[in-house]
């Protein structure tokens, strides 16, 4: 039989933006983040005081990460505009590194378009930061640690290291492939009077260990009283509005693992469109890409397939008949069958009766599959249709999205989850049936054995 063509938002995961993040605005400098020793000594309450006219949010409870994003964003007088900063702690509660992005794809107000161009910025950049810290650079070259390989330079200035990043997909005319700018970000680190470390500190090798499989265990957190199983520690990244929920949940795994990925790089090798949206088998394909570099194993657990997406259609036509509901139409039009139309003609509660009914044995293998995982310490990277079911607060009314399942409560049949969405979205909790109801993909990465 002849494929048919699919056509689907909610397959994309993407979320649709009005405008691409604007850098106008009142001014919002960060040059008090660049003054040597006073900035890293630091604490979280001097911090908080200092900058609570330039607004920021804390990305945790712990107050171990801040975050500035918005309009007006500086550094330096101006001379640099950023799209967003966030600012790490130590366990001490000082500042320890910072990442400054002055372009990405996700946040750029108008994307850079050749190669000249992005050559251009790189070393108008290197020449300004140069002329500020009075300071030549040393040329890092590739970081072949890295997701993406990227380039570097380096400039030392004790206490601080300067490291300014960037990469881009190269043009391949033979392949069809265009040159891409992906990002340009300048980080800086604590190093102390010596100076030591100064490339290691400011590398993405440099900045954690790797765990192993075997230290997950501890991080999972049982409270007898509430029945709660939950992972504790996973990092919180805020994606902002752009639609890079997938790319954005994959960073928060890589990072609880000790790996330095974060959401611009994996962008890159996941092909994340400009408006942000990244295809689940883009998303696999560059987890499975990364598996060796990395050091992780990926695993599929349940994959969005078309035969088992049509025979959820015609069991939930079952259950809406029984209810004397509408039936959803599936029948393509044109020679194409319109995903996103099918789901958004669906009554959740019906759905969730067809899911959990007319297919107790797959909902009995997503309720085992997700507490074995738990139990190890192994978030679970969660593909959703949202807008099925009623959720509270969230950025997102409908469509494809991803997020992390980090723990489970039999006593409450409860899924707890995570939204790449900031503090206010780190534990979530829904009844189990609605979170299967939802459910387009699960899948999971652990480090490999060591």
């Amino acid at each position: 039989m002849k494929s048919l063509p699919l056509v689907s938002t909610f397959l994309a995961l993407t979320l649709a933006i009005a405008s691409a993040q604007d850098t106008s605005g009142p001014a919002r400098p960060l040059d008090d983040l660049l003054t040597g020793d006073a900035a890293w000594q630091m604490n979280a309450a001097q911090f908080e005081e200092k900058f609570k006219a330039t607004r920021f949010d804390w990305l945790s409870e712990r107050k171990d990460q801040a975050r500035f994003f918005g309009p007006g964003l500086s550094l330096w007088g101006g001379a640099i505009k950023l799209n967003e900063a966030i600012i790490e702690f130590t366990t001490e509660g000082n500042p320890a590194k910072l990442t400054f992005s002055i372009y990405n794809r996700g946040d750029a107000e108008s994307l850079i378009s050749t190669r000249d161009q992005f050559e251009t910025r790189v070393n108008e950049l290197r020449d300004g930061i140069s002329k500020k810290l009075g300071v030549t650079p040393t040329e890092r070259g590739k970081d072949k640690s890295s997701a993406v390989a990227a380039e570097g330079l380096v400039w030392m200035k004790a206490p601080s290291a300067y490291l300014l990043e960037y990469s881009y997909q190269r043009e391949m005319k033979s392949r069809d492939i265009p040159f891409r700018a992906e990002f340009i970000r300048l980080r800086v680190a604590n190093v102390g009077a010596a100076g030591r470390g100064a490339m290691a500190a400011t590398s993405t090798a440099g900045t954690t260990t790797a765990v192993g499989r075997s230290s997950l265990t501890a991080n999972v957190k049982r409270d007898e009283a509430s029945g709660d199983v939950v992972i504790a520690n996973v990092p919180m990244v805020d994606q902002g509005p752009k639609g890079y929920c997938a790319v954005a949940t994959a960073e928060r795994v890589f990072k609880y693992y000790g790996i330095p990925v974060d959401q611009h790089e994996m962008a890159q090798v996941a092909d994340t469109s400009d408006g942000g949206g990244t295809s689940p088998d883009k998303m696999l394909a560059a987890l499975n890409k990364l598996e060796g570099r990395m050091g992780v194993s990926v695993r599929v657990i349940e994959d969005w397939d078309f035969k088992k997406f049509m025979d959820k259609v015609g069991d939930y036509n079952k259950e809406a008949k029984k209810a004397k509901k509408p039936e959803v139409d599936a029948s393509p039009r044109g020679g194409t069958i319109y995903i996103n139309e099918i789901i958004g003609q669906m009554d959740g509660e019906i759905l969730k009766v067809a899911r959990t009914e007319r297919d107790r044995s797959g909902y009995g293998k997503f309720q085992r599959t997700i507490a074995g995982l738990i139990d190890q310490g192994i978030p679970v990277m969660w593909s959703v249709s949202l807008g099925l079911l009623p959720e509270k607060e969230i950025p997102q009314a409908s469509g494809g999205h991803m997020r992390l399942i980090i723990g489970y409560n039999v006593k409450t049949g409860e899924a707890l989850y995570s939204d790449s969405w900031g503090a206010d979205h780190a534990l979530k909790r829904m009844p189990l049936a609605n979170a299967y109801t939802m459910t387009n993909g699960l899948y999971y990465m652990q480090p490999r054995a060591r």
